[in-house]
């Protein structure tokens, strides 16, 4: 019941409050206005100082977005060549990674063949491959057991250039 009787309150000073309002609009003040129209002046001049304050935090908040968005392109960038950085590094790195597995691949098959050709021995034959090139080390018998080394080599996938620096011993 208190909640009834203080908004019954409430009311009845509105009400009082409207009706003092009304019948003071037709009264004069001493600068010959009636107090309507010097509450309305007054109104006008509360509204204007609110739409004043309105561009002005409008315009404070357009300031404040074109740095955040500046702050957020700049991060952004830094992010992206952050990125493209590593994405530099670990493609470089994976090249490497690759161009060495591939580079004893390379030199396993040439050995493996080596093996199996019954001329050559894969022991006295050095084969040292570096991004695809190959260099051959070491003593054969003949001339003829040295260009079959370089064959040997040349077929195999991956090779782009044979050093052929196998020696032939004498006697």
């Amino acid at each position: 019941m208190k909640s009834s009787s203080h908004t019954h309150s409430i009311l009845v000073a509105a009400v009082v409050g409207v009706m003092l309002l009304v019948t003071g609009c037709d009264k004069y003040t001493d600068s010959g206005q009636t107090v309507g129209q010097k509450l309305d002046k007054a109104i006008d001049k509360t509204n204007a100082s609110i739409v004043k304050a309105g561009e002005k935090v409008e315009k404070k908040v357009d300031q404040a977005g074109s740095v955040v968005a500046g702050m957020g392109e700049s991060v952004s960038l830094k992010t992206g060549a952050a990125l493209d950085e590593t994405g530099n590094a670990v493609s470089t790195k994976v090249n490497q990674v690759g161009t060495i597995v591939s580079d004893s691949a390379i030199t396993a098959s040439i050995k493996a063949d080596l093996l199996k050709d019954p001329g050559l021995s894969a022991i006295a034959i050095e084969v040292n491959t570096v991004k695809g090139e190959v260099t051959l080390k070491g003593e054969v018998s003949s001339d003829a057991r040295k260009e079959r080394a370089e064959g040997i080599t040349r077929n195999i996938v991956g090779v782009t250039r044979v050093n052929n620096l196998l020696k032939v011993k004498a006697g």
